[in-house]
């Protein structure tokens, strides 16, 4: 269906999936808007890390004694609320907000119990944590922030990602097929 043909723009927002590429569009659009606006750039890892600071306030962890975590509640706490709640109304005002554990491909090959896929996606999102904190910030900001940006650490960063990603992919395809 053609995102100009809709009936109605409840319909287009809340009811047909978005084209990847509109998606694309308005985030590209976005971050340099905030950045110009703001003078911040947007990313989510900062926001966790103040979340966790605010959990572990007395925390002996180097990491989480930084000037960047010092104020708990900072935009970016917010900036994480309304993604998740954002996403939570989408799908209740679609009418369809029953809760989804499908998770596909990996769901159907990985017929493991809900405890060891629970450790499967924790240990990941540890792996994600460490990686976002020694490359000085997440994937996504360092993609959708550094490249509308023309930061050359951006480009250098993406390719990264997407190397280490294709290798990554391989690696576990193989070993899963």
């Amino acid at each position: 269906m053609n995102i100009f043909q809709q009936n109605s723009l409840y319909e287009f927002l809340f009811i047909n999936p978005w084209p990847w590429w509109f998606g694309g569009v308005l985030i590209g659009l976005f971050v340099p808007f905030f950045y110009l606006t703001a003078n911040l750039p947007l990313g989510v890892s900062t926001g966790y890390g103040n979340l966790c600071r605010a959990v572990l306030p007395d925390t002996k962890l180097e990491a989480l004694n930084t000037p960047a975590y010092r104020k708990i509640f900072t935009w970016r706490v917010f900036f994480i609320a309304g993604i998740i709640l954002g996403a939570a109304l989408a799908r209740i005002l679609s009418g369809d907000y029953a809760l989804v554990t499908e998770m596909g491909r990996f769901g159907a090959t990985v017929t493991h119990s809900f405890s060891l896929t629970a450790v499967w996606f924790f240990s990941g999102g540890i792996l994600l944590g460490f990686g976002a904190r020694t490359a000085g910030g997440c994937p996504s900001a360092h993609t959708i922030h550094g490249i509308p940006c023309l930061a050359p650490s951006g480009f250098v960063a993406t390719a990264g990602f997407f190397a280490g990603g294709l290798f990554a992919v391989n690696l576990i395809y193989r070993i899963l097929f």
